[in-house]
């Protein structure tokens, strides 16, 4: 059988290359005779990151003069161009799994953006007879109205949606995508193994604070300026108080600049050379490995918290951490990301530290059981091919 894994992999962003890596080890522990490839957004370091065949998602638009045609022509011919390709290219799989990411949103984006590649490459399987299913994934929001009934009739075409979390269940399921087999289970990332670290009893209390190239759905710039000064008095509170600091960063190399903007008003280096040169999620779970608790905005940086057997406090930016912190039990360490109350912020880490042996033990439990959830969720899966 030849599976094709579909998403936004090779650009730099920790979890979108952590599900392809942890749903790409699944199948070939479970299916170890089928040729596994990727569909992704950067073929080359997807190539080069986890040795498989990858194509990309998309053409490369024109240069120069053509570009400009282009442009002028609506994107016409590289719309026509994109769909021969793609028709093209589904003569090599049998299954197309959509692993993981965030799918069903235009963040930032027009209808002749994601919401038109993702319907171009949905409807192509139908046309070719390619069973599509979305695994693990993300949804909503979709501003754009044209976009929403885009991502609305891709979501249709699929034989299966599983979704990361029951918010993302229900937007799709209100726009009247759902099935029989449709359902949520926890992300693809919980396949991974921790990395290995043990704390000392005795060391110096260490927390990780997050990085994140945080600038709001709408891309504000002072939405990101609140950002680094709330990190930046975090940390100058947590430094007055004897704890150590680690950073730690989910993307690159986005979230480099924004741990390098906390340390320029810090007036001081807390990122070291090993933090900025995190290019994994493997990476991140190492150093979260140097620390007793963690406080973090970026989803995958919160996993791999989780993962690591580490209390999490969550500033969270949408539904989706939510739901894992209530998943873990620790909803009542979450605040929105947008309107952090700091005092509470504070309270929460002072409350989180005098118990983190026992929010430890009831992650290491939680984490332990999604695990199993979705381990048996995928081993439910049967293909036509």
């Amino acid at each position: 059988m030849r599976i094709g894994i579909f998403g936004g992999y090779g650009t730099g962003n920790f979890g979108n290359d952590a599900s392809f890596e942890a749903l790409r080890d699944f199948l070939r522990a479970e299916m170890p005779e089928a040729e596994i490839s990727a569909i992704c957004s950067k073929p080359e370091p997807t190539e080069a990151r986890f040795q498989v065949k990858a194509v990309g998602i998309a053409a490369p638009r024109p240069q120069g003069i053509w570009r400009k045609l282009d442009t002028l022509m609506l994107r016409q011919p590289s719309t026509w161009r994109n769909w021969a390709r793609t028709l093209k290219l589904l003569n090599q799989y049998d299954v197309i799994l959509s692993g993981g990411t965030g799918v069903f949103d235009d963040f930032r984006d027009t209808p002749l953006g994601w919401p038109s590649v993702l319907l171009r490459w949905c409807l192509a399987a139908r046309i070719k007879g390619v069973e599509w299913r979305f695994i693990s994934v993300g949804a909503g929001p979709i501003v754009n109205p044209i976009g929403r009934e885009m991502m609305k009739f891709a979501g249709s075409l699929a034989r299966q949606r599983l979704y990361r979390d029951e918010d993302s269940y229900q937007f799709m399921k209100r726009l009247g995508v759902d099935g029989p087999t449709d359902g949520v289970v926890p992300d693809l990332a919980f396949l991974l193994s921790p990395a290995d670290a043990a704390r000392p009893a005795d060391a110096p209390l260490v927390v990780g604070v997050g990085m994140m190239t945080y600038h709001g759905w709408h891309s504000s710039a002072g939405v990101y300026d609140a950002y680094i000064a709330l990190h930046v008095r975090l940390i100058e509170w947590l430094q007055a108080r004897g704890y150590g600091v680690r950073m730690i960063i989910g993307q690159t190399p986005a979230d480099v600049g924004a741990a390098r903007d906390v340390d320029a008003r810090l007036k001081q280096k807390v990122l070291t050379p090993c933090e900025a040169d995190a290019t994994s999620i493997h990476d991140a779970m190492a150093i979260i490995g140097e620390t007793d608790l963690v406080i973090a905005s970026r989803y995958h940086v919160q996993i791999a918290a989780l993962k690591m057997g580490r209390p999490l406090i969550a500033l969270s930016y949408g539904p989706k951490s939510d739901a894992l912190m209530a998943d873990v039990g620790l909803d009542e360490f979450c605040q929105d990301l947008d309107n952090v109350n700091f005092d509470l912020l504070t309270q929460q880490v002072e409350k989180m530290i005098a118990g983190r042996e026992r929010y430890a033990t009831q992650v290491r439990e939680r984490v332990a059981a999604m695990k199993a959830k979705l381990i048996a969720a995928l081993k439910r899966l049967d293909f036509r091919a």
